[in-house]
């Protein structure tokens, strides 16, 4: 019976410093590098963070939501498909399909939900204050200044999609 104790003992204190273990090593990790889409901002990595559920906001995002965010753009879509970033944060998306892209705001084909305007009123948008990028070409970037949780798509490509969350 003694030997029992001890086992159940030592079982315990195992699974207490696995349990201990687990919950300290389970915060996501955020690399804050310089960025070149706009200089003197905060800037981190988001591939490989782990994204919450849609329409949810934690404590955790708002202190780590990042300025700057960059999205690749390949044959296969965009990587990775939803980002947070804080109100006037940029997100940059990288073309490396080695054709063209056309980021555009959702609803395709009206690109009317960020901006309040249709595709022809604000291209050219030289306020650039429409998300939307107007023609298929390269690299493409948008500062975000309205909080909420944006739809995008490849406009010459429309099964491409993503979503941008900008919180405070």
């Amino acid at each position: 019976m003694k030997q029992l104790g001890w086992i159940i003992a030592i079982i315990a204190i195992l699974g207490g410093a696995y349990w201990w273990w687990q919950g300290s090593s389970a915060s996501p990790s955020i690399d804050t590098g310089a960025s070149s889409a706009v200089p003197g901002t905060e800037s981190a990595a988001v591939q490989g963070t782990p994204m919450p559920v849609v329409g949810s906001v934690t404590e955790e995002m708002i202190v780590t939501a990042p300025m700057t965010a960059t999205v690749t753009y390949t044959s296969n879509g965009f990587s990775p498909k939803e980002v947070t970033v804080k109100k006037g944060g940029t997100v940059m998306w990288k073309n490396t399909s080695g054709g063209k892209m056309w980021v555009a705001s959702a609803q395709h084909p009206s690109h009317t939900v960020y901006a309040g305007t249709t595709r022809e009123e604000h291209c050219p948008d030289t306020a650039r204050t429409a998300f939307d990028q107007c023609v298929g070409g390269g690299d493409y970037s948008f500062t975000f200044d309205k909080v909420g949780t944006w739809g995008y798509h490849d406009h010459l490509k429309s099964s491409f999609f993503g979503k941008i969350t900008v919180i405070e």
